[in-house]
């Protein structure tokens, strides 16, 4: 995806893989991303798959915005924590875009996250 993602700077998301539909992520959960009982906020959680859904969708000179999205949360993750989220492109039309994110820690699925996105022409 061309240009910066300040928001994805913010969180410490980094990127570990991008191709065609496909994209993988790490971030280590810090204090500042957990909620009041401790645990990783939802919405870190949320937007960490958001971002490897764009990746996967906007690879190259491709440009599309989400429509629609969802996520099931699985399981809680805590500071320290090593996250991974994978971005894998199930449909790909002329006009929209299909994409599931599934966030990881040690293998175990925490989150998953589904995506529609509208291809700007």
């Amino acid at each position: 995806m061309e240009g910066t993602d300040y928001f994805r700077e913010l969180l410490n998301i980094k990127v570990l893989e991008t191709k065609d539909g496909y994209a993988k992520m790490s971030m280590t959960v810090s204090k500042n991303h957990t909620n009041a009982y401790g645990f990783t906020h939802g919405g870190v959680l949320f937007s960490f798959a958001d971002c490897a859904f764009a990746e996967a969708v906007n690879f190259g000179d491709r440009k599309a915005v989400a429509v629609q999205v969802s996520i099931n949360y699985l399981r809680p993750t805590v500071e320290g924590d090593v996250l991974t989220a994978e971005a894998t492109t199930v449909s790909d039309g002329k006009t929209l875009a299909l994409c599931n994110v599934v966030i990881k820690k040690e293998g175990k699925d925490v989150a998953m996250f589904s995506g529609l996105a509208f291809k700007v022409q």
